[in-house]
């Protein structure tokens, strides 16, 4: 079937396997590229596999030729080299997956979050109480509401310890936590720092969140936290117990968890549907049958709109980072530095270089005063307030004329300025203020723990 000849295709001359009696057709998205023979001949053929040694290339007459590396151009080479073929096929086949539904293929539990100003709450369960969970990117670790933890039954430790907000200082005491559950994810026997999130603030104002989940846990459970979707993903394999059977760390990526209307989690994939019933296969191999009407809505959703794509993508593409499937999006993306478990990424302030902390529990943008001041912003009187953990401290609304962060350009903008060091109003602390939520949410963010980036697209 296959004979090694030297042919020429309109012109190019190769030496080839070319395999006779084979065709094939060119899947819309597939990228023509000019290749350049070794005579300086071009031709426009597809990519469609490669190895070592060889590129394998589709013309538009859908002959099929297996080139030698050592027949290309320089260029060729390099771009033979460079080529994923996970990544052509997502943009042949799979690019119309949403986000959500790549990272559910790969394993992740999914909660829709609620957005209160532009706060992230997701429900979870401490102790066994039920708990509203403040998601703070900006929360170097954990904290539990006081008079939460007590109600909850757990015993808060001696008030020894200090944490630090925006407005000041509290007091905290390390508080054993028996239990914290996210959906799946279940974390025991903790020891988390409790204070009295309402310190200083006016009488009757009510908790925001019952605690609030830092990066510490974000980190353990590769989190992904996702604007556009409006979700927050999780891998529960990634705590100390998964109920469906996974905290060993076994099990490939492409298991995904199902919840039913009765209570019960099972982790698999789906190989196939009917428009009523789905089929599983399950860890171990087995296979199960389940009407579609018998999971919970998320999942029923999920299952109806289940389609071979999804399939091609487990088949083929399951090997593709979150990096690697938001930039096939045209995300840009930006590798945040780690500094204990804050998040900072680099950026511009009015033209000069800067750094920013990424901040999901801030709802608006908050400048550092003296930053405000040092590069050229304009700043107003003192005349508002701030609220964080210790209480209360002055403000002042703020006009940028321009921020950027990589491409995407923020300009004309008021903010809230106030005073971020805790001494000298001139003390350096490594960053000019919180890259907050509004923003974040304009700009579409994603944060992914497991990569350690941030991705943003100005639409």
């Amino acid at each position: 079937m296959a004979a090694m000849k030297r042919i020429c295709l309109r012109g190019l001359c190769f030496g080839v396997m070319l395999i006779t009696g084979v065709t094939a057709q060119v899947t819309p998205g597939q990228e023509y590229r000019d290749f350049t023979g070794s005579n300086g001949v071009v031709i426009k053929a597809v990519l469609i596999d490669k190895t070592d040694t060889e590129a394998i290339l589709l013309t538009r007459d859908g002959k099929r030729a297996n080139v030698p590396l050592a027949n290309l151009g320089e260029a060729d080479r390099a771009y033979v080299k460079a080529w994923s073929k996970e990544k052509a096929v997502f943009l042949q086949k799979c690019r119309g997956l949403s986000i959500r539904q790549c990272l559910e293929l790969r394993g992740y539990e999914s909660f829709a979050y609620r957005l209160e100003d532009n706060s992230i709450f997701i429900d979870g369960k401490i102790n066994g109480k039920a708990a509203r969970l403040l998601v703070d990117t900006g929360a170097g670790t954990s904290l539990l509401h006081a008079p939460f933890a007590t109600a909850a039954g757990m015993e808060v430790g001696p008030m020894t310890e200090k944490i630090f907000g925006v407005s000041g200082e509290a007091a905290a005491g390390w508080t054993p936590v028996p239990t914290m559950q996210m959906g799946e994810a279940v974390f025991k026997d903790r020891r988390i720092l409790a204070t009295d999130l309402l310190k200083d603030r006016p009488p009757g104002m009510k908790s925001r969140g019952d605690a609030i989940l830092g990066a510490d846990f974000m980190s353990k459970l590769d989190a992904v936290i996702s604007y556009p979707d409006r979700r927050i993903f999780l891998r529960p394999d990634r705590s100390d117990q998964d109920e469906a059977g996974l905290a060993n760390g076994s099990g490939a990526l492409d298991f995904r968890l199902f919840k039913t209307r009765d209570g019960q989690t099972l982790r698999g994939k789906v190989v196939s549907k009917t428009p009523t019933v789905a089929t599983f296969q399950l860890i171990g191999g087995k296979s199960l049958q389940m009407s579609i009407e018998r999971f919970l809505p998320d999942d029923e959703i999920y299952l109806k709109a289940w389609s071979q794509d999804g399939a091609v993508f487990l088949q083929h593409c399951q090997s593709l980072t979150v990096n690697e499937l938001l930039t096939l999006r045209k995300y840009q993306s930006f590798q945040f530095e780690r500094r204990g478990n804050h998040l900072f990424v680099d950026g511009t302030l009015n033209g000069k270089t800067v750094t920013y902390m990424i901040d999901t529990g801030a709802d608006s943008s908050l400048l550092n005063l003296a930053a405000a001041r040092k590069y050229d912003c304009d700043v107003g009187p003192l005349d508002q307030q701030v609220w964080g953990i210790g209480g209360s401290a002055p403000a002042a609304v703020t006009k940028i004329t321009k921020l950027t962060m990589g491409e995407a350009v923020l300009t004309n903008r008021k903010v809230l300025a106030t005073k971020l060091t805790r001494g000298d109003d001139n003390e350096d602390i490594g960053y000019v203020g919180m890259f907050g939520a509004d923003f974040m949410r304009e700009l579409d963010a994603v944060i992914t723990y497991t990569e350690n980036r941030i991705f943003l697209i100005q639409r």
